[in-house]
């Protein structure tokens, strides 16, 4: 893919990383982000792939925003007691792992809104469990099984204009609607990084290098030539 042209105070959105260290750092030489851009990730840095710590560190570096994801949330709440997360609090170090502490669970602004899997129908927000905030695809009336597909996506419920930006459902993949933005395009799962840029409506993707992760339930099954996510 070739390198692209930039232009002032752009607002660039990039989907879930999950470790994938060496995708993240491609797009990002293919964006060029200077001093006027805005780089927002959609949370998720973490898990599955090859280089949570490394990710961390080169978004914390790099001074973009984040989200909170499930996965970051996950972290937080169980590196005491789990051997995988343990180590990655070692690797991280206090400095980054209280950055991710204090991970956002949206992001608003006059022309957008961020979240990391979506918002719940007729509520903003501050308004709703981070739960849901964090894990929603889809809805039922309540937050009993966001993830029941004989319901609705959230994202059919949203009316408001302002474009919102979201990740978490790689199963999904990329999702383009006129006022939802879904860049989880599965990389880790052999896919593609995706990229949004707001000002010009641009779409930025490189491909996975590999297939870095597979669901245990999931390895053996295809789907169009690529593993079936979850």
């Amino acid at each position: 893919m070739k390198t692209m042209g930039k232009q002032d105070s752009r607002t660039i959105f990039i989907g879930d990383v999950h470790g994938c260290l060496g995708e993240l750092e491609e797009i990002v030489r293919i964006l060029q982000p200077g001093p006027g851009d805005r780089v927002i990730m959609l949370g998720d840095l973490i898990n599955r792939g090859p280089d949570s710590a490394g990710c961390v560190r080169f978004v914390y570096e790099s001074g973009f925003e984040c989200l909170m994801g499930n996965h970051e949330r996950e972290y937080l709440e169980e590196y005491r007691q789990n051997e995988k997360f343990q180590r990655l609090h070692r690797e991280l170090g206090p400095e980054l792992h209280a950055w991710i502490e204090a991970r956002p669970l949206y992001i608003e602004d006059e022309n957008f809104m961020a979240v990391h899997a979506g918002l719940e129908p007729g509520k903003h927000p501050s308004e709703s469990d981070p739960d849901v905030i964090l894990n929603i695809r889809t809805w039922g009336g309540s937050a009993a099984d966001m993830k029941d597909l004989d319901n609705p996506p959230w994202y059919e419920f949203y009316t408001g204009h302002r474009p919102v930006f979201y990740g978490h459902w790689a199963r999904r993949g990329l999702t383009l609607r006129e006022n939802t933005i879904g860049l989880d395009s599965g990389v880790v799962y052999g896919r593609k990084l995706s990229a949004y840029i707001l000002e010009t409506q641009e779409l930025v993707q490189v491909n996975s290098f590999r297939v870095h992760y597979i669901p245990p339930s999931l390895r053996g099954k295809v789907f169009a030539g690529a593993p079936i996510l979850d």
